[in-house]
Order: structure tokens, then sequence, then C-alpha cells
């Protein structure tokens, strides 16, 4: 077995396996994509530093919005939980 059949093979079950699991993009999916934009840019012609810096800070901004999200989807459950087991309505 070659070296790229092993490589395609598993970028095919990484691929297949992140896309079953989640279908938004974690921290280290960005940090991946980002790594691999770098190595890959025109060295005559490079990314721009505040252009990378923007894209981070975006990514940490939505990342940031999904926990909190998250957070408060909890809260609310468990809210909920305890208000039926009190009988109120709320």
């Amino acid at each position: 077995m070659s070296v790229s059949t092993v490589s395609a093979a598993t970028t095919t079950a990484t691929t297949t396996s992140s896309s079953s699991s989640s279908s938004s993009l974690s921290t280290e999916d960005f940090l991946t994509l980002l790594v691999a934009q770098l190595q890959n840019q025109n060295p005559l012609d490079p990314t721009d530093a505040d252009q990378l810096l923007q894209e981070m800070i975006s990514f940490a901004d939505y990342e940031t919005q999904t926990e909190m999200s998250d957070t408060l989807s909890g809260i609310s459950e468990t809210l909920d939980a305890i208000a039926s087991s009190l009988d109120i309505s709320v």
C-alpha cells in the first residue's frame, strides 16, 4: 500500500467521521485549515497579516457565541426541569 493510498484513506475516513458527527467547524479543524493555508500560500504574494488576524478573531467570536448558546440552552433546560418538578408554568 502506497503512502498516497493511506493518506487518501485517512482523509476520506476523517471527512466522513467529522461530517457525520458534527456539521460545525471545530477549533482543531479551523487550525488545520489555517496551517494548510499558510503552507500553501504563494511565497511571492503571502497572505496579509491583517486578513489572517481578522479570520482568527472571527472564528474566536463564532466559537464564543456557540459556547454561550450551548450554556444558555443547558440553563434553560435545567430551569424547565425544575419548574416542571414543582408544577410551575413558565
